[in-house]
């Protein structure tokens, strides 16, 4: 099977379903797959010269063997998406928070961008004496909240007309 045409996503569900390790970069987790296979593909190559003078008999069930395989991975990446996201301390929560703004200072520093150095260590003197809030966006770019609920009024988008005061709204020809 040719991994390296699949997302990280996929090929860490493959992984997970094999029972192997799922850390690492794209071409880590390819090369551990194909490890992997290679074993069993020459278990394959081997099964069919010991079974050419027997019957022929055993050659269609291997084959009806595949098919079952291949559905299962598939079935367990639908029950994975729906994990919940991370409960942590709020110990936990405040030096994620850390590592995540000294990295930013970095970048920004990097890249001479004197604006945002001084937005992320107002951020990380904030974190460090007050920790992560749940409803903040830090806490959303940590992964800590579902980013699917919005807050503000992005939830009331299109529910509300604007009223206008005839004094104020005038027509204009």
């Amino acid at each position: 099977m040719d991994y390296s045409t699949q997302t990280v996503a996929q090929l860490k569900d493959i992984l997970k379903s094999k029972g192997l390790s799922t850390e690492g970069k794209k071409a880590d987790l390819v090369a551990r797959l194909n490890e992997q296979e290679q074993p069993v593909q020459e278990e394959i190559k081997e099964d069919p010269k010991t079974e050419e003078p027997e019957n022929e008999q055993s050659k269609p069930e291997q084959e009806s063997t595949l098919t079952v395989i291949q559905p299962q991975p598939k079935e367990e990446t639908k029950e994975e998406p729906k994990e919940e996201p991370k409960k942590l301390t709020p110990e936990e929560r405040k030096t994620l928070a850390i590592e995540l703004l000294n990295k930013k200072i970095q970048r920004a520093e990097k890249f001479n961008d004197e604006e945002a150095v001084n937005q992320a260590k107002k951020d990380l003197i904030r974190v460090e004496k007050f920790g992560v809030e749940l409803g903040t966006s830090l806490a959303r770019e940590l992964g800590l909240v579902n980013n699917q609920l919005k807050d503000g009024f992005r939830n009331n988008k299109g529910k509300f007309k604007p009223t206008y005061h005839k004094k104020f709204h005038k027509k204009r020809y």
